[in-house]
C-alpha cells in the first residue's frame, strides 16, 4: 500500500514580515489618497479659474461693446490661463500616474497574501498582477487612445487647446484685422495642433510607468 502523500499547506508569514507588509500597504493607500486630493484640487482650482475669467470677460465685452478694453483684457488674461493650465496639466500627470504606481505597488502585495494564502483568491475582487493593464482592467477600464480622452490629464488638454485656439484667433482680429472666417479658422488650426502635442506627450508619460519591471504579470502577458 503506498504511503499517503501529505497535504501540503503554504508557509506561513512572520508576524514581522505581515507587520511590515501591511504597513507598506496602508502607506500606499494613504500616498493615492493623497494624489487624488491634489489632483482634484488642482482641477477645481483650475476649472474655477476658467468659470472666472470667461465670466470677467463677459461683463467687460458688455461694458465696451467689444471694444479696445476687451481685446486688451483678452490678450492678458488668455496667455495667463494657458500657462496656468499647462503647469496643471504637467501635475495632474504626475499625480494620475502616481496613483497608478501605487496600485501596482499594492497588487505585489496583494500577490504576496495570495501566494501565502491561495485560499484567499476567491476574495480578493481586484487584480494580484502588477502591471498597469491589470491595474486598471480590473475597473473595466481598458489601456487605448481614447481613454486618455477621459482621464483628468486628457480634459486638460482639451480645455487648454480651446484656450490656445481662442487666444491666437483673438490675436490675429485684433492686431491684423483679419476677416472671421480666417481667424476662426486658424483657432481651430491652433485647437488641433495643441490636442495632438498635449495627448502625445500624455501619452508618452504613460508608458513611462511600464519602464518599471513587471514581477507577476497576468495571464495574457507571459
Amino acid at each position: 500500500m503506498e504511503p499517503q502523500q501529505e497535504k501540503q499547506t503554504p508557509l506561513e508569514l512572520s508576524p514581522q514580515i505581515m507587520t511590515m507588509m501591511t504597513t507598506e500597504h496602508f502607506t500606499l493607500q494613504t500616498a493615492q489618497a493623497q494624489e487624488i486630493a491634489d489632483l482634484n484640487g488642482r482641477m477645481s482650482l483650475f476649472i474655477g479659474a476658467v468659470s472666472s475669467t470667461l465670466i470677467a470677460l463677459a461683463f467687460i465685452g458688455q461694458i465696451s461693446h467689444l471694444g479696445t478694453a476687451f481685446f486688451v483684457f483678452s490678450l492678458v488674461l488668455f496667455p495667463s490661463l494657458f500657462f496656468m493650465g499647462l503647469v496643471t496639466f504637467e501635475r495632474v500627470i504626475q499625480s494620475t500616474y502616481a496613483v497608478i504606481v501605487y496600485a501596482r505597488g499594492i497588487n505585489r502585495i496583494r500577490h504576496l497574501y495570495i501566494e501565502y494564502a491561495p485560499q484567499m483568491q476567491p476574495y480578493f475582487i481586484l487584480s494580484s498582477h502588477d502591471e498597469s493593464a491589470s491595474v486598471v482592467g480590473s475597473v473595466g477600464v481598458r489601456v487605448s487612445w481614447w481613454q486618455i480622452f477621459l482621464i483628468a490629464p486628457g480634459i486638460l488638454a482639451v480645455i487648454n487647446s480651446v484656450i490656445a485656439g481662442v487666444f491666437v484667433g483673438m490675436l490675429l482680429s485684433a492686431f491684423f484685422t483679419w476677416p472671421l472666417l480666417v481667424c476662426t479658422s486658424a483657432g481651430v488650426v491652433t485647437f488641433l495642433l495643441s490636442v495632438v502635442i498635449l495627448q502625445r506627450y500624455h501619452w508618452e508619460r504613460f508608458k513611462q510607468t511600464e519602464q518599471i519591471p513587471v514581477l507577476f504579470p497576468s495571464e495574457e502577458r507571459r
